[in-house]
């Protein structure tokens, strides 16, 4: 009698796990049809183009390259017209009558006429501005004496400089070009920045996904295994508290399912928000493999990151603003010295062909000097300020490059450690696994009880999730460095990018 219940045991068991493989198989079948594998290169590739990250960098990139060409245009020669072609006044003006020897009002009426052209460039070596104009002037007055003038002046030439002050267009030479640089390092910077963020959300989707997957796995096997269990009690072959705990297992299954079904849906919504809704319908996430010949060299690490990173770049430009303000300081707060001059031609008279004719010389040079005697030490003060201010700028910088370059040696060196625990996290998953298929089978025989099939479940899960975790973190230390460093380290090549095409976009 014992035999037979335990031959239709085993009958049972092998009729039901048939079933149910075909199920699964056909499930595959139908729903390979309608599904598209996703991988990581393809939401990176989505991100590149279609989040509004990538808009906003772009955008960010074209406030610096019009600042930069503004910078240029201020370096080349302005053409500039002024003019006020009608100027109508009257009004009682104080004047002074020689033959009374007293001030009176006595109304005007003029109408006024003016033009000038110039043309001025300035030397950023020297900070000299120099100048070339031609003016004309005609003045109409009406009254008791009714009188037309007219005053030109075809040619005037001229320059002014200053001789021992700060000069602008000289820091402006060595800052703006780095700046411009800074900028496109600035794009590459956040590029990656935005490769991270597709890497984080890329990884919670294909998370959420796989704790579906193993929810319905948990699903189909707590109904398989209470099935078989109401069999087994009716055989008197378990107890009934082991029956309620696998009905318990199918209620605290199907929730399960549930909530990680909102999970993935929640998390499917998140990166289609990222990527503008260009994610394909039924998308699955396929998981990345790590590159197990890739270990990165920390000196060349260190090498591109102080030749890339606009973090980097930053820093120089913060050591020639610091010197740049020095020299401001210094030579704002001493004696000043300039020299401006001008040589034209020019003529007044009643007709307009008088005015153009028998031109007088014009000239003009003026020296000024500005010497402070006594300030009670104003001046010093202030340049010791500066001094001070750019030691302290230099120890903040020389800081910040040392956290700097503990940092990059940190990431590389995680990182190549990181592949160990990625193919460890594998390792443990297939052993997981298999334990549970096998515990799986020996619960069914009735050799082990259930709360050994509950923990071998539990464990199985957990090696999935953790080898997922593993996984990303691979990836995310890998773009951590490739950001840092701005090389790509798996084609070994540095970063480029096609600066003419982000401003047509």
């Amino acid at each position: 009698m014992r035999y037979i219940q335990i031959k239709l045991i085993c009958i049972v068991i092998g009729v039901v796990l048939n079933c149910t493989k075909a199920t699964a198989q056909q499930s595959n079948v139908s729903s390979g049809s309608i599904q598209r594998n996703i991988t990581l290169d393809d939401v990176l590739k989505l991100a590149s183009k279609k989040s509004l990250d990538v808009f906003k960098a772009k955008r960010k990139y074209g406030v610096n390259y019009w600042q930069f060409r503004s910078f240029k245009s201020s370096l080349l020669p302005k053409i500039n017209f002024e003019a006020r072609p009608f100027t109508f006044n009257r009004a009682l003006i104080e004047r002074y009558d020689s033959e009374q020897n007293i001030d009176v009002f006595r109304q005007q009426q003029t109408i006024n006429s003016f033009g000038n052209l110039s043309i001025s460039q300035n030397i950023r070596a020297t900070g000299t501005r120099l100048f070339v104009n031609s003016s004309f002037n005609r003045l109409e007055n009406f009254g008791d004496l009714e009188i037309e003038t007219y005053s030109a002046t075809p040619v005037r030439i001229g320059l002014s400089q200053p001789i021992m002050a700060f000069n602008t267009f000289k820091w402006q030479q060595k800052t703006a070009p780095l700046e411009f640089q800074k900028a496109k390092q600035d794009f590459l910077y956040a590029l990656q920045t935005i490769n991270l963020k597709s890497v984080d959300l890329f990884f919670k989707w294909a998370l959420a996904s796989k704790k579906v997957e193993i929810a319905r796995e948990n699903k189909a096997s707590a109904e398989k295994l209470f099935n078989i269990g109401k069999k087994r009690y009716d055989l008197i072959a378990i107890e009934r508290d082991d029956l309620l705990n696998l009905e318990l297992d199918v209620y605290n299954a199907n929730t399960n399912l549930t909530q990680n079904m909102q999970a993935l849906q929640k998390t499917e919504a998140e990166l289609q928000l990222f990527l503008r809704d260009e994610l394909p319908q039924q998308s699955i996430p396929e998981l990345p493999e790590l590159i197990s010949d890739l270990t990165i060299d920390l000196n060349k690490a260190i090498a591109f990151a102080y030749q890339n990173n606009p973090d980097i770049l930053d820093l120089k430009i913060r050591k020639v603003e610091a010197l740049r303000d020095l020299d401001r300081a210094i030579k704002d707060n001493r004696f000043d010295l300039s020299l401006t001059a001008s040589y034209g031609l020019n003529q007044q008279a009643n007709t307009f062909v008088d005015a153009y004719g028998r031109f007088l010389d014009q000239q003009m040079v003026a020296i000024q000097l500005n010497v402070p005697i006594l300030d009670w030490g104003e001046r010093k003060g202030k340049i010791k300020t500066a001094r001070m201010n750019k030691d302290v700028i230099d120890i903040e910088l020389q800081q910040n490059e040392d956290t700097y370059k503990q940092d990059i040696t940190l990431k590389v060196l995680d990182f190549n450690l990181q592949k160990e625990l990625v193919f460890g996290a594998l390792k443990t998953r297939e052993i997981s696994k298999e334990s549970y298929n096998l515990t799986e089978k020996r619960f069914l025989s009735g050799r082990v009880d259930y709360l050994n099939l509950t923990s071998s479940r539990k464990a199985w899960q957990l090696a999935n999730e953790n080898y997922i975790r593993t996984l990303q973190d691979y990836w995310t230390l890998y773009y951590k460095v490739q950001q840092l460093t701005l090389y790509n380290f798996i084609d070994g090549t540095h970063l480029v990018q096609d600066f003419e095409t982000i401003l047509k976009d």
